[in-house]
């Protein structure tokens, strides 16, 4: 019995430390990248076994209407979640242009749940962009952010179980070209607290520490070589 309940403690260090891995995704410098800088504001998100950091997706779309998921942390990337078979109000914008089924375009950019201080997330532009307009896309999300409209009342119009406020999107849009950029994505409004819809609403009057999730969010365009 001793040996157990040793080792229940070792687990939940394991398991806050594995939450904290980075991922580090390799470009070629020599071609055309972005890279988004993320700086946490961990003051909106303490948790029982220290900081519980947001469930994160980021996203670009082109000026043909075609998505590509960039970065999206392991529980909304695969719907594995701790104490719950789903989550649809986690990160339901994300969600709404995510590759339909999971499999390797799924591995292949989800990772472990950022940490630390700042975290940044490079992307490498296909070629087939040149040329043309992208938008890039934020939505975070952190659970038990209640205020007075997302409260924790199960009889209140905003009660969402263990989501609190809804999701966060940010967005910026850049042309393609030869000249590097420095960007600060504007916030452009909320997800569906239930997960409902993928819709992005503008309206933040509702919206407190949800949007305040990040000291800063900046994106770096790079043209290459």
């Amino acid at each position: 019995m001793k040996k157990i309940i040793l080792l229940i403690p070792l687990a939940i260090i394991l398991l806050v430390h594995c939450a904290g891995l980075k991922e580090n995704k390799v470009v070629d410098t020599n071609g055309r990248y972005i890279e988004i800088a993320l700086s946490f504001n961990t003051a909106h998100y303490p948790w029982l076994l220290g900081t519980k950091y947001p469930q994160l997706a980021v996203w670009v779309e082109s000026c043909t209407g075609d998505h590509e998921t960039v970065f999206v942390t392991q529980g909304a990337g695969k719907n594995k979640w701790m104490f719950a078979d789903e989550r649809p109000g986690a990160l339901p914008v994300w969600a709404g242009v995510r590759p339909e089924k999971q499999g390797p375009d799924i591995d292949a950019v989800s990772g472990a749940t950022p940490s630390g201080e700042v975290h940044t997330i490079a992307w490498q532009i296909p070629e087939k962009y040149n040329g043309k307009d992208l938008t890039v896309f934020i939505e975070a999300n952190v659970s038990f952010d209640y205020n007075d409209s997302y409260t924790k009342e199960e009889n209140d119009p905003g009660y969402s179980g263990v989501n609190g406020q809804p999701s966060v999107v940010w967005s910026s849009l850049f042309h393609v070209d030869s000249k590097p950029k420095q960007m600060i994505p504007e916030m452009i409004g909320h997800g569906h607290v239930l997960g409902k819809n993928s819709t992005v609403d503008s309206d933040m009057s509702g919206i407190t520490t949800a949007a305040e999730l990040f000291n800063y969010v900046n994106i770096t365009y790079y043209p290459g070589h």
